[in-house]
């Protein structure tokens, strides 16, 4: 069986030498005792991220990236994940690279609004609730 031997061939074998094991029991003492430690750290991987997967369900107007970065700060937290320098310099730089897009496309928007004949100001919006609004500050 560690050989690869299919466990359905194993248990035919055992059947005509008078000791039948079905092939369910030869596969699962297989996985529980002939298995390398990272066949069985990945078959536990793959187990935590079917159970994740139920859990981790976007919903319309989430940002998937936000929240793939949620699913990995918790995994990191928890210690079960580890990642390399080269996974940190990637994801700063998609980071960085949304800033760009971000600031590229205010800029357009501005030149659009000047090219539009909108008056631009710079500043700070403030939201005024109508319970703020006085007879003085209409005046």
């Amino acid at each position: 069986m560690r050989e690869g031997m299919p466990d359905t061939k194993v248990s035919k074998w055992l059947e005509t030498e008078g000791h039948y094991i079905s092939r369910v029991t030869l596969g699962k003492h297989r996985r529980e005792h002939l298995t390398t430690e990272f066949e069985q750290a990945k078959s536990e991987a793959v187990k935590v991220m079917e159970k994740r997967r139920k859990t981790l369900k976007p919903t319309k107007g989430t940002d998937l990236a936000e929240l793939v970065r949620d699913y990995a700060f918790s995994a990191v937290d928890s210690g079960e994940l580890v990642p390399t320098l080269s996974e940190g310099l990637r994801a700063q730089e998609i980071i960085d690279r949304r800033s760009e897009k971000s600031s590229d496309r205010d800029l357009a928007m501005t030149l659009a609004a000047i090219l539009g004949g909108a008056t631009v100001v710079e500043g700070i919006a403030t939201a005024i609730e109508p319970e703020q609004i006085t007879e003085e500050s209409i005046a």
